[in-house]
């Protein structure tokens, strides 16, 4: 469930989806219920308008979601528009 900013640096509460920008990802997770048996589960996080503006949720094969920067470019276009 949802609850807040995906930045651990931001205390911003979910509320609405319109109040930033939604992330759905899709990871393997192991079945326990037969061995070497992955399953596939998707994971949800949101980041707030403020944070959204500058960061964005990567997931690198193998590894859990991180919150990483917006290259520089990206976060200039943004403000421009």
């Amino acid at each position: 469930m949802l609850d807040k900013c995906a930045n651990p640096a931001c205390s911003a509460i979910f509320l609405r989806l319109r109040d930033g920008k939604l992330f759905v990802t899709e990871v393997e997770v192991d079945d326990n219920s037969c061995v070497g048996t992955h399953r596939r589960q998707l994971e949800y996080f949101w980041l707030c308008n403020c944070c959204c503006r500058s960061m964005t949720i990567t997931v690198k094969k193998g590894k859990r979601a991180q919150v990483v920067s917006l290259p520089e470019s990206v976060t200039a276009t943004q403000a421009a528009s």
